[in-house]
This record gives C-alpha cells, structure tokens and sequence, in this order.
C-alpha cells in the first residue's frame, strides 16, 4: 500500500486576505513555537542525561527551562516572520488593487 501524503490548499492569490489574517499568523507562530520548544526541551534533556550526566532533577530543569526559553525566542523570530509575510502579502495586494476584506474601501 502506498502512502499518500494529504494535499495543501493553496490561498487563491487573486482574492483578498481573510478578515482574521494577523490572528492566523499569531497562531501559526504559537503552534510552531510550541512545537520548537518542546523538541528542544527533549534534545536538553537527552543530552543533560547522556552526555552530561544528570540526574533526574537536573534533567527536568534542563528540559524545561531550554525548552521554555527555546519556545519564547521561537515564537518571537516566527511572530516577526508571519507578520513582514502578511506585510508583504498586503502590500502586493493593493498594488494589485484587491479590497483587502480587513480594510474595505467605502
């Protein structure tokens, strides 16, 4: 049996943003911030107990004091990225002259 990997919707280009863009971007920053985190938090852990000889303590502070902070400074680089994405998406948008559906023109 072959695996079959799910398709990706594409946006349609030509159309405006969604009204809740900037909240899609915020969350797609979190969820990949989350995920950052905690994978760096288990590579501290791993390598704290493996190759640095913690103890159990010391691991679980490791872990979750990397994966805390890694998550923080992810969220904060993705947050950035998203937005000057979104920026540019707008920018491209209204040299197109698409209404954008945030900020309809009257």
């Amino acid at each position: 049996m072959r695996l079959k990997l799910p398709e990706v919707a594409q946006r349609d280009l030509t159309t405006a943003l969604p009204a809740d863009a900037e909240e899609q971007a915020i969350q797609g920053a979190w969820r990949d911030a989350l995920f950052a985190g905690m994978a760096a938090g288990l590579v501290s852990a791993v390598v704290g107990s493996r190759f640095m000889g913690f103890g159990r303590t010391q691991m679980l502070l490791s872990g979750v004091g990397s994966g805390g902070l890694s998550g923080y400074y992810f969220h904060r680089a993705f947050l950035a990225a998203n937005m000057v994405e979104l920026e540019k998406e707008k920018e491209r948008l209204a040299t197109l002259g698409i209404q954008s559906s945030e900020n309809p023109k009257s």
